[in-house]
């Protein structure tokens, strides 16, 4: 046979190969036997993306993913750690973090050719994947409050000694000062108008950090008010009639927002990029919204009227949030933490 014959039928054999394979999941034999680390927040989020993300891509590549529960504190933390030799290879973060990991070289710069990142609605992959929406606004006691408050509402001589506050440092207590240095005609880049103001509800009713217990003093009637993010509350609420939510107008609530971060360097970068797929998908964000009443950043997501009600889901409304210099307020934690024990706490 001729060499011309023989090429021939070498490519007609890596046609037929490629006709074979073309219809089984891409790249399934490469990861059988690997592990993809994530990590993440537990309760319904971690729920979600095991159902949505990880036990789809299981399914398709042969491989493992395996979640890290904590805060992003404990992220962070371990990704700088880990820089030489990570071990983690997604980590979901808050709006804060994720342009300082960036910045640090800990997470791979968002990358505009992925479909992912297209999909998501324009200007929110700030530092990493913009995951999810929720804001900074106000649980209150219906029986205490008549009707849903404005941020000045907390001030009032009759709820002195009934705002709780969450712990610091936080997005909810770097939020909150952020909505007293404006209610005192400043922003967050005056941290004496913020704290100055904040001092003025003092005495703390409670320093909350978890919703079962500032749910238990709202429904005992000794908090009336306290900042919280939207999506904890609302998702909480079915199984509290008395305790209702608002989102302020004046200034508006505070945008908080979850990050997906692909770790640089990480084990498994091929896998990484798959599970964020699948996480930021039209599927895991409206499970998201419905269920969590976290708002998408997936343009391609349809709610109905009554979970959009809910939820932020629009450009339009992210505009009309509060949004803070978070790398400013990032840079004050340590001195604002001290101050926040001392003025605020009384410690």
């Amino acid at each position: 046979m001729s060499d011309n014959r023989l090429s021939r039928a070498a490519a007609a054999g890596l046609a037929a190969t490629m006709l074979v394979t073309a219809g089984l999941p891409a790249f399934a034999q490469d990861f059988k036997g690997k592990t993809l680390v994530v990590g993440t927040w537990g309760g319904d989020i971690e729920r979600l993306l095991r159902q949505n993300a990880a036990e789809p891509l299981e399914k398709e590549t042969g491989a493992k993913v395996e979640f890290v529960l904590g805060g992003s504190g404990d992220r962070m933390a371990r990704i700088y750690a880990e820089k030489a030799n990570p071990t983690m290879d997604v980590a979901f973060v808050n709006i804060y973090e994720a342009p300082q990991a960036l910045k640090d070289g800990m997470v791979e710069a968002p990358d505009p050719e992925a479909p992912y990142f297209k999909d998501v609605w324009d200007g929110m992959n700030n530092g990493c994947y913009a995951m999810s929406l929720v804001g900074l606004g106000i649980a209150y006691n219906k029986k205490l409050v008549s009707t849903p408050p404005e941020w000045a509402d907390m001030w009032k001589p009759e709820f002195k000694g009934k705002i709780a506050l969450s712990s610091y440092p936080g997005s909810e207590g770097d939020g909150v000062l952020g909505v007293a240095a404006r209610l005192a005609g400043k922003d967050e880049h005056d941290p004496d108008a913020a704290f100055g103001k904040l001092k003025e509800l003092t005495p703390i009713a409670m320093t909350y950090t978890n919703l079962d217990e500032i749910f238990a003093m709202m429904d005992a009637g000794e908090v009336a008010m306290a900042p919280m993010i939207s999506g904890y509350v609302l998702a909480a609420l079915k199984t509290h009639p008395d305790i209702g939510f608002s989102f302020p107008k004046e200034p508006g609530p505070v945008l908080v927002r979850d990050m997906l971060c692909l770790v640089k360097n990480s084990p498994e970068p091929e896998l990484a990029k798959k599970f964020a797929a699948l996480a930021l998908g039209v599927k895991n964000q409206t499970d998201y919204a419905e269920q969590l009443y976290f708002g998408p950043t997936n343009k391609n997501v349809k709610l109905s009227p009554e979970v959009s009600a809910d939820v932020i889901d629009t450009p339009d409304e992210v505009k009309g949030l509060l949004q803070l210099d978070w790398p400013y307020v990032i840079s004050q934690r340590s001195d604002w933490t001290q101050r926040w024990n001392k003025e605020i706490l009384g410690q």
